[in-house]
């Protein structure tokens, strides 16, 4: 028997989105408070290195270099969180798809 594999788009890693959608199934985790982690987690990592930057800055030291580091960190990890974003609701698309199949079959 074989099951067809849905499309994901290029932008989710299914292996992330294989592990979100089985955290989402199993455990029961619900998407809502996922998606508040996620948040929270993005705005901690944020200001700390907006707040390490400037106190950097304030003590002295160089502004273009310190600036140049900030901006690429930034950058680099809210793209990370982006298309780890991108493929939780990814995976709760394929649940909600599965319940929906699942439930239309009985």
């Amino acid at each position: 028997m074989t099951t067809a594999q849905r499309s994901r788009p290029w932008y989710c890693r299914d292996d992330v989105v294989d592990e979100y959608k089985s955290t989402i199934n199993d455990d029961g985790t619900p998407l809502p408070m996922l998606k508040k982690l996620k948040l929270l987690k993005a705005t901690v990592v944020n200001v700390g290195a907006l707040a390490f930057s400037t106190y950097a800055i304030s003590q002295g030291g160089d502004a273009t270099l310190i600036a140049a580091s900030a901006l690429a960190f930034l950058a680099t990890f809210n793209g990370v969180e982006l298309g780890e974003y991108l493929s939780l609701l990814q995976a709760a698309r394929e649940v909600q798809m599965e319940t929906r199949n699942d439930g239309g079959d009985e």
